[in-house]
């Protein structure tokens, strides 16, 4: 007989997909056992489901991914997105035994990454922010990236480049105009997108209980560089467009 289950609730727009997960108990002895010892009891049923999810859903995603991947324009980029965020909603968990102990860039508070998994069309790198951790604003060059929230909350914001724009990789002083598109509370069920072409610079502002995630991360023939940006993301020149103007900083900040 089974004792929970859980029901999914969906929502969705252009970048944005959420999952909204409850527990439903059937039974009054498991409610009581849930009130009496919750650490307990939900610390076993994640040891139980550990990363079968996630490598489940790296397995029966790879010929269709690998197959939407081909197409590399915007359109095709935006199919191989949505596809991927319908699969990977069903992840509720990722054990943390990729993570690094040590903070990416030595960030403090901390920024803490690993790679629980790949296939031959993506990659996996799932990430740990500190409480009232701040990961800069940073480009995805030749790659599109969905994340999933798993616990805790963190304001998630979208940037897209407008007008001509320097080389990241060079160029450390010519400013240029960015607009906000989109700003997301991840927490855990919620998705959000970037591709190539659009919403490709984001940041993380974790809430004081920290935030913890997945991204999936797919490359189009990029070199794996990328540059962090400067700007003050407090302050807009252009409020009622929401545009801000930065300048790369490079990757070593």
């Amino acid at each position: 007989m089974k004792c929970f289950k859980l029901a999914t609730h969906k929502s969705e727009s252009p970048g944005f997909h959420e999952t909204r997960r409850f527990l439903v108990v059937a039974a009054p002895l498991v409610a009581g056992a849930i009130l009496a010892k919750p650490g307990r009891l939900l610390a076993a049923m994640d040891d139980a489901q550990g990363n079968q999810a996630l490598d489940e859903f790296i397995a029966t995603t790879e010929m269709m991914a690998s197959a939407l991947k081909r197409d590399d324009s915007p359109e095709g980029q935006d199919a191989y997105l949505a596809f991927i965020a319908d699969a990977v909603s069903s992840v509720e968990e990722v054990t943390r035994d990729s993570l690094s102990d040590r903070s990416w860039k030595n960030f403090d508070p901390g920024v803490y990454l690993g790679e629980p998994g790949r296939n031959q069309a993506f990659f996996v790198v799932q990430f740990e922010l500190a409480p009232n951790a701040f990961l800069p604003p940073h480009c995805h060059p030749k790659t599109s990236v969905c994340t999933l929230g798993l616990e805790g909350a963190a304001t998630l914001r979208h940037f897209s480049i407008t007008g001509s724009v320097p080389d990241y990789k060079t160029d450390r002083t010519t400013e240029f105009l960015l607009e906000e598109t989109r700003r997301v509370e991840l927490v855990s069920g919620t998705v959000s997108t970037l591709s190539e072409h659009r919403d490709n610079i984001h940041l993380f502002q974790a809430s004081a209980a920290g935030a913890r995630g997945i991204d999936v991360t797919t490359d189009y023939g990029g070199d794996g560089s990328f540059s962090f940006l400067d700007f003050d993301h407090s302050a807009p020149v252009d409020p009622d467009r929401n545009l801000y103007s930065a300048t790369w900083l490079g990757s070593d900040i």
